[in-house]
């Protein structure tokens, strides 16, 4: 209950909508989005990690997730998906 603009499900439906519209247009928009969006969820949850657990675990051979944290780190990457308290949530954004 509450704000449904704030719900985790009414972004899930937009996107959908917006998936199901990118697939009239082929499968190749669609997909090409789809990785977009996944790759940038991916960075997002990198930086939100703490720093000591990404060193722990690349110790231990590491995951895709640590690798990633080390790479953004090295090209200086992490402030760009950083969110302010302020704001509630991440907002994708998806280049036409």
């Amino acid at each position: 209950k509450g704000d449904r603009s704030k719900s985790v499900f009414f972004d899930a439906s937009v996107l959908a909508k917006e998936m199901m519209r990118l697939e009239s247009g082929g499968e190749k928009n669609m997909w090409e989005v789809v990785s977009k969006v996944w790759v940038e969820l991916l960075c997002f949850a990198a930086t939100h990690c703490d720093s000591k657990e990404h060193a722990s675990q690349l110790s231990k051979g590491g995951e895709l997730i640590n690798f990633v944290w080390l790479l953004m780190a090295h090209f200086g990457l992490g402030d760009q998906f950083q969110i302010n308290r302020d704001d509630a949530r991440a907002k994708l954004i998806v280049a036409k």
